[in-house]
């Protein structure tokens, strides 16, 4: 409607009524059908976390009475980071992560800094003393080691503040078959942006669907 009425996915006054509120509730968005951001069609998601630095996605994702799931038990949390990552509207100062140098190749840049993973990690430990004391760091450390190596030197860093937490680290594959087999394992689970992503939908829909996958993006 915005688009159509003024041209932009993300009128003035609505970004500065944003800015002036604690919160903003931001329903669900079929971005993939906007056009270009030449053309007004902003990713209102991706501009609130990169406006606002909203660095942590957490979103929970639980079993609940009377709601037909596919696992019989599951009451975890999925700490994303948001801001970095392979994503490519939100890892460059200039540009996006994504490039083509011929019309044949297709190039995607990821992103992750000592900053960025440190954080990340700190929400996820501060989580988890609220809860069970267990995080589990999901990675792909055995192919992308300097990327998913320098997430997992952070979270291991974070650790040692945190002595009364549990922590595990699995690579992000045999995570997305852990989820399936035995969800009921697992309570804060802490990863990079596109992992986080696609292992929190799954989670959701283990637990019952996309309508039940509200979650908070904070910074």
């Amino acid at each position: 409607m915005a688009l159509r009425a003024m041209g932009t996915t993300m009128p003035d006054d609505v970004a500065a009524k944003a800015r002036a509120a604690h919160g903003v509730v931001v329903g669900p968005a079929s971005t993939e059908d906007y056009p270009s951001a030449a053309e007004g069609g902003i990713n209102i998601s991706a501009w609130f976390r990169s406006q606002f630095d909203l660095y942590a996605n957490i979103r929970p994702s639980k079993v609940r009475p009377g709601v037909p799931g596919h696992v019989p038990a599951m009451d975890l949390i999925i700490v994303r980071e948001n801001t970095e990552g392979f994503y490519a509207d939100r890892n460059m100062a200039v540009g996006t992560g994504e490039f083509m140098p011929t019309p044949d190749l297709a190039l995607a840049v990821g992103k992750a800094t000592t900053e960025g993973c440190r954080r990340i990690a700190v929400a996820a430990f501060e989580l988890a003393m609220r809860r069970t004391r267990h995080v589990t760091a999901v990675h792909k450390a055995n192919v992308l080691r300097h990327y998913s190596g320098l997430f997992l030197k952070q979270v291991d860093a974070v650790s040692v503040d945190y002595p009364e937490v549990t922590v595990d680290k699995v690579i992000v594959d045999a995570m997305a078959a852990m989820l399936v087999r035995s969800p009921e394992k697992f309570d804060v689970v802490v990863t990079t942006n596109m992992f986080g992503d696609i292992l929190s939908d799954e989670a959701a829909e283990l637990a019952g669907g996309l309508g039940l996958a509200a979650s908070l993006n904070a910074g």
